[in-house]
């Protein structure tokens, strides 16, 4: 039985109505926020986050937006290419989807740069050395 979505998944769903339709599913302890199948944002740990690349990042950083952080068993901290959403834009449906709208497509991109990544070189095969021949008998 699917897992019925938080209160916070349910605002930014209602928020984001008029913009697009959006969904959201569960996604290990948070939820993925949702534009049809591609995911654009994240709630965890009461905190929203929308997918940043090159070209909205400024605009997070600007805010005073930190990236999604986490903490790996070995102790290593993972930051993600997701920023908290400014808390002024969470209350202004409007405002809400001009940052999603910038989110949704810097992760289009992502997943468009993706498709097109030439694949990985293959190292060259070398040929074996040849075998000595010794005499024949």
């Amino acid at each position: 039985m699917p897992k019925a979505p938080d209160p916070l998944a349910e605002f930014v769903r209602d928020q984001l109505r008029g913009w697009a339709p959006v969904t959201v599913r569960h996604l290990f302890s948070g939820w993925g926020i949702y534009n049809g199948p591609i995911m654009f944002g994240l709630i965890a740990r009461d905190a929203i986050y929308f997918r940043t690349d090159d070209a909205n990042r400024p605009d997070f950083e600007a805010a005073g937006m930190e990236p999604y952080r986490y903490a790996m068993p070995n102790g290593k901290t993972m930051t993600m290419s997701y920023s908290q959403v400014p808390a002024e834009a969470m209350e202004d449906a409007e405002e809400l989807a001009a940052w999603a709208r910038k989110a949704h497509q810097a992760a289009l991109r992502v997943a468009h740069a993706k498709k097109t990544k030439p694949p990985a070189a293959k190292p060259m095969n070398q040929k074996a050395a040849p075998k000595p021949r010794g005499k024949r008998r």
